[in-house]
């Protein structure tokens, strides 16, 4: 669905006076009318541009959203008293505030504000102000900023585990790459390291409670929330909630491509000083190990089509490597200090 860049007079009259009754509220018949309406034309998209300077009220705090309220309402209610044309240069101060009220709250100072960081094999257990708990894993760096309507961290790169203390009137919101993750009230991990086995986007999890996913910019977070809310398209590529047994991912753009079931307990796998692998290329199995210590493995460039599925531990990657041979058409040939990963010759294969 694509939002038109300007509404035509006269539609813009009829999103507004529908605007009007559905908020006043439906009486009899209007509702088959308005359905009715919807269908026809971009009149659906004309619609929620109109809906959404009105839904993005609840940003705002509640003495200037009182005011707001109050004056559109006057705007709407008043088309016999004056040109109903003055609505939208109203709609467009009240849009202004709902940009600059949250671009504002950025810029305000923070009550608490501070980053953390990992290097290559550590992880480490940090206890926030708020109860909250995040577990780091090795090369992971996040920032985190409270303020007193609104809890953020932003997870740079590497995964982490949270463990987020409810606070109803200060949500928390976690931004990483393309993606924003709301909480619900929950356990779950997050993974944002580009150019590795998850891909160029965002794993998610949930270990327990429930997630809101979704695009990292504002303005687009909140246009596919009133499109969901409105039911005029689809929204599953762009926001979607995971709930306990849940794991979802995007690709580099931010568009979610996949949703599947997770054991709870196998969430964060690397807690238990575990690494999971799913159908994942040789190299980059190997690459997730060199997070933790050093690797002193190399894949032949003629196995790096190999793929490897299973959990193993970090600490044996010794382990994992002898095991290859026997699930994989590889042998391995020490040269210096580096053992190779090589096709098993064709003696071997006879053998």
């Amino acid at each position: 669905m694509k939002t038109p860049d300007a509404l035509r007079p006269e539609q813009a009259d009829s999103a507004e006076t529908w605007l009007l009754r559905q908020q006043a509220g439906f009486r009899a018949g209007q509702q088959q009318q308005f359905n009715h309406w919807l269908t026809q034309g971009d009149n659906a998209a004309a619609f929620a541009r109109t809906t959404a300077l009105w839904q993005q009220l609840g940003e705002l705090p509640e003495s200037e959203k009182l005011r707001l309220r109050q004056q559109v309402r006057r705007e709407l209610a008043a088309p016999a008293r004056r040109p109903r044309r003055l609505l939208w240069p109203a709609l467009a101060v009240l849009l202004l505030a709902v940009l600059i009220w949250p671009l504002w709250r950025q810029l305000a100072p923070a009550e608490f504000e501070q980053v953390y960081a990992t290097q290559r094999g550590e992880q480490r257990l940090i206890a926030l102000p708020d109860g909250s708990k995040l577990n780091l894993d090795a090369e992971t760096r996040l920032r985190v900023a409270y303020w007193p309507q609104h809890r953020e961290i932003w997870l740079e790169q590497g995964q982490a585990f949270f463990q987020v203390a409810h606070q109803a009137q200060r949500p928390l919101t976690v931004r990483s790459g393309t993606l924003r993750v709301t909480v619900l009230g929950t356990e779950f991990s997050v993974r944002y390291i580009p150019h590795s086995m998850s891909g160029e986007g965002v794993s998610v999890a949930v270990r327990s409670g429930a997630v809101r996913v979704g695009p990292q910019a504002g303005w687009r977070y909140g246009w596919w929330r009133l499109v969901n809310r409105l039911g005029i398209a689809r929204t599953d590529a762009h926001l979607r909630v995971l709930r306990a047994g849940q794991q979802s991912q995007s690709d580099g753009s931010g568009l979610l491509t996949g949703q599947s079931a997770i054991a709870p307990q196998a969430v964060a796998s690397w807690q238990q000083a575990r690494v999971s692998f799913d159908n994942t290329p040789l190299p980059l199995a190997l690459a997730e190990f060199a997070r933790y210590g050093s690797v002193h493995y190399q894949a032949d460039p003629r196995v790096a089509e190999l793929r490897i599925t299973g959990s193993f531990a970090l600490g044996r990657l010794d382990s994992f490597a002898r095991a290859l041979p026997a699930v994989l058409p590889v042998t391995l040939k020490k040269q210096g200090d580096t053992t190779l990963i090589v096709p098993r010759s064709t003696a071997e294969k006879k053998s």
